[in-house]
């Protein structure tokens, strides 16, 4: 948790503690930093809501990449790197192997 707070810090993708905790991992301000007082790292729902985030960040620096060029090239191999680590932190220590988009509220799951 911290090294990807860390890698998204110094790459200038995320300004606080607080910033990541909401914007990232969609808990409250202070939630990073009572984790990292307790020397816990991310639970299952705050892995996969960073995941998320990083996804769509990652899918919108595409875009921008189109745009910009390799202006946004840093930020993409950090997103990727990000999401890497994420990926593997919840395979190796929960097990799970993929995540998927959730439906949005209200759809219908077809067979």
């Amino acid at each position: 948790m911290e090294n990807i707070y860390k890698s998204l810090n110094e790459n200038a993708l995320v300004d606080t503690a607080e910033e990541f905790s909401t914007d990232w991992c969609w808990r409250s301000k202070s939630w990073f930093a009572v984790q990292k007082n307790k020397q816990a790292d991310f639970a299952i729902p705050a892995a996969i809501n960073c995941l998320n985030v990083v996804k769509i960040k990652l899918a919108l620096q595409h875009i921008r990449h189109g745009k910009l060029g390799s202006f946004v090239d840093d930020e993409i191999e950090t997103l990727r790197d990000v999401r890497d680590q994420l990926e593997a932190y919840l395979l190796k220590q929960h097990r799970i192997a993929v995540v998927t988009d959730a439906p949005e509220l209200g759809d219908k799951e077809t067979a």
